[in-house]
């Protein structure tokens, strides 16, 4: 049996840790830093590096063995990554979008009018913990400003805290795939950058998510809808390579 591969952990902020956990190894997997047959560290040793609870842990598992990206294993041993099959609803678009035969501009055509709509359903049916949630992820992005990978991360985390918001589980997947796509594009163009050009892109995003989420706090949900077309067309321009 395979030895259990090392995580490099970044910090857990506010919100559910539980999605939190599950967001860094679901990154690491489609990013390909951790492969197919690589073994998860066992539930206490995770416990243990992160300092969460057993369910905390066994629910960020859960997660992604929902989502095909683990298979979980009897006794004490860890988890092991699944090859991405083009099986389940996720797999086939994130495998046509990774593999370029879906090009950014149709990519940037569909999430204008969708996240827009995401964003405008948000507005209306966000709760308080939402809002939290929501506000605790823009503040962890201000701190991570420099930091480009941990800044893509939150930026992802973002947009799949919105759907959430929406209560809407179609919203939930087709964003969580959509996200790790934009993710992988959005790091290729900051290591395109010079620190400082990496950083006032960073602040563009984060400004534009500002209002977004003000819009949100108001629950006007024509001005969340307006805002979020306005960042993805943006982000159509900032993100070509």
């Amino acid at each position: 049996m395979p030895e259990a591969v090392h995580i490099p952990w970044q910090p857990i902020g506010g919100g559910r840790a539980s999605e939190a956990i599950y967001d860094q190894l679901r990154a690491l997997i489609t990013s390909g830093e951790l492969k197919p047959g690589d073994r998860l560290p066992s539930e206490r040793a995770m416990m243990e590096q992160l300092h969460r609870s057993r369910p905390t842990i066994r629910e960020a598992l859960r997660m992604l063995e929902q989502g095909g990206y683990v298979a979980s294993t009897h006794g004490a041993s860890g988890a092991v990554v699944q090859e991405l099959t083009i099986d389940g609803v996720e797999q086939p678009l994130s495998a046509m979008l990774q593999l370029n035969q879906i090009s950014l501009e149709e990519l940037g055509e569909y999430r204008a009018v969708n996240d827009g709509t995401i964003a405008g359903w948000a507005a209306r049916r966000r709760t308080d913990e939402d809002l939290a949630a929501l506000d605790s992820c823009l503040t962890a992005a201000e701190q991570a400003l420099g930091d480009y990978r941990r800044f893509a991360e939150l930026d992802v985390r973002f947009h799949s805290l919105l759907s959430r918001a929406t209560g809407n589980q179609v919203a939930m997947i087709v964003t969580d795939v959509l996200g790790q796509v934009e993710q992988h594009t959005l790091l290729k163009k900051m290591e395109t950058l010079n620190d400082g050009a990496c950083l006032a892109l960073e602040r563009r995003i984060l400004a534009r998510h500002r209002e977004i989420l003000s819009a949100i706090h108001r629950q006007d949900d024509a001005a969340a809808k307006q805002a979020m077309r306005e960042h993805t067309r943006a982000a159509a321009t900032d993100l070509k390579v």
